[in-house]
């Protein structure tokens, strides 16, 4: 067995850990586990100490299972309500007759050393295109141009979120290889170039956070967090029907219906229309604060691919159908489209850690042993070459 990694979803309600070898050219699962996540309310780590229990507890329960073998790599997924974006552009005039490897590894360091925002850490940089004059290329070593930009998507998370993750994991004795936001690793999975390239956005609605990404002509538009989920739907029905919260959830999960149809089943005791009512109302609300980015950037209606719905909050009955209503475009749940480990890969709970584990595996993003979690220099060139 080799290339043993264990790859850990931190998420707002549950920390979900899988460890993954190789047997070969085999992927084969080691371990799996997954515990509350008691410890942190709406992205904050509320009791560190409770935090690095569970983590050691997860760790712990590896050791026993892997019967000796070591983890050589630990690679962490995060969905975060207050996870900030920025696309930024660098560019540099090219005074030789064609581009050197040398212009490509300035551009990237550039766009690693000025990237930042006060009380957050940049925890990945994902180049999205070279720009050749105003051509964009795949690899532009080689080319001739009068001036070489570099596009890139930077994800930041809040400052004492990151150091308590970090803390953490140098406390139970794993050092963390890379740390990637869910919806990036997600959309290498769940949508396919052809749909990258007619142009679709994919949805991640999770308990505390909606995240998007926006893809035409096979690149990326734009990344975007609503700290809005599927928890909101719960509060708005325990206050909007009187209910306990763990009942209002109970309610959700067994008769809420995003829109009623023929098929939707109606109980005597409970107005199932004034529930749909309240679940709809927020979900509307989630796809319009997405809609209105479409619009700033005249996509609304204009995204051939449709809409792809991930995440626990996407399994609503008939959403699908409300977002087909708001985005005026066809509105699907997305699908596993590669991984076929076991029953995992139907199983919502994993698949974060699935997609995590996929990317870590298309990039090598040995992130953490270099100088940032960016990815910086080198990595970003060779990011570029196997994008597409």
């Amino acid at each position: 067995m080799n290339d043993i990694r264990a790859v850990f979803d931190i998420g707002n309600d549950t920390i979900k850990a899988i460890v993954f070898g190789k047997d070969g050219d085999e992927v084969r699962i080691l371990a799996k586990q997954s515990e509350p996540a008691v410890w942190m309310r709406k992205g904050q780590i509320i009791d560190a100490e409770a935090f690095t229990k569970v983590l050691n507890k997860i760790v712990e329960s590896f050791i026993k299972k892997l019967w000796g073998e070591f983890i050589e790599k630990a690679y962490v997924g995060i969905s975060h309500p207050e996870m900030v974006t920025q696309r930024v552009v660098e560019g540099k005039r090219i005074m030789t007759e064609e581009v050197m490897i040398e212009d490509l590894e300035y551009l990237s360091k550039i766009v690693t050393d000025t990237s930042s925002v006060n009380n957050y850490e940049t925890i990945k940089i994902v180049p999205v295109a070279w720009i050749l004059d105003d051509k964009r290329e795949k690899d532009p070593v080689g080319l001739k141009c009068k001036k070489l930009d570099l596009m890139a998507d930077v994800f930041l998370i809040p400052k004492n979120f990151y150091s308590g993750i970090i803390e953490a994991f140098d406390k139970v004795g794993l050092e963390i290889t890379d740390i990637m936001p869910n919806i990036l690793a997600a959309s290498e999975i769940v949508i396919d170039y052809d749909h990258k390239y007619l142009g679709t956005i994919l949805l991640d609605i999770g308990k505390n956070q909606t995240s998007y990404v926006v893809y035409e002509d096979g690149y990326s538009l734009w990344y975007g967090t609503i700290p809005l989920g599927w928890e909101n739907v719960t509060k708005d029905i325990a206050i909007g029907m009187q209910v306990d919260i763990k009942d209002a959830e109970e309610m959700k999960r067994t008769l809420g219906t995003a829109v009623i149809d023929e098929n939707t089943v109606m109980d005597t005791w409970l107005d199932i229309h004034f529930l749909t009512e309240i679940i709809s109302a927020r979900y509307e609300q989630i796809f319009l604060r997405v809609n209105a980015y479409l619009e700033s950037i005249e996509k609304d209606g204009r995204l051939s691919g449709g809409a792809f719905l991930i995440g626990w909050g996407s399994k609503m009955t008939n959403l699908t159908e409300l977002a087909k209503d708001v985005f005026k475009i066809v509105s699907s749940q997305g699908k596993d489209q590669i991984l076929n480990l076991w029953d995992l890969s139907n199983n919502v709970q994993y698949l974060n850690v699935l997609w995590c584990y996929y990317r870590s595996m298309k990039y090598m993003d040995d992130s953490r042993k270099s100088s940032s979690f960016g990815g910086i220099g080198g990595k970003i060139v060779e990011f570029l070459k196997n994008l597409f």
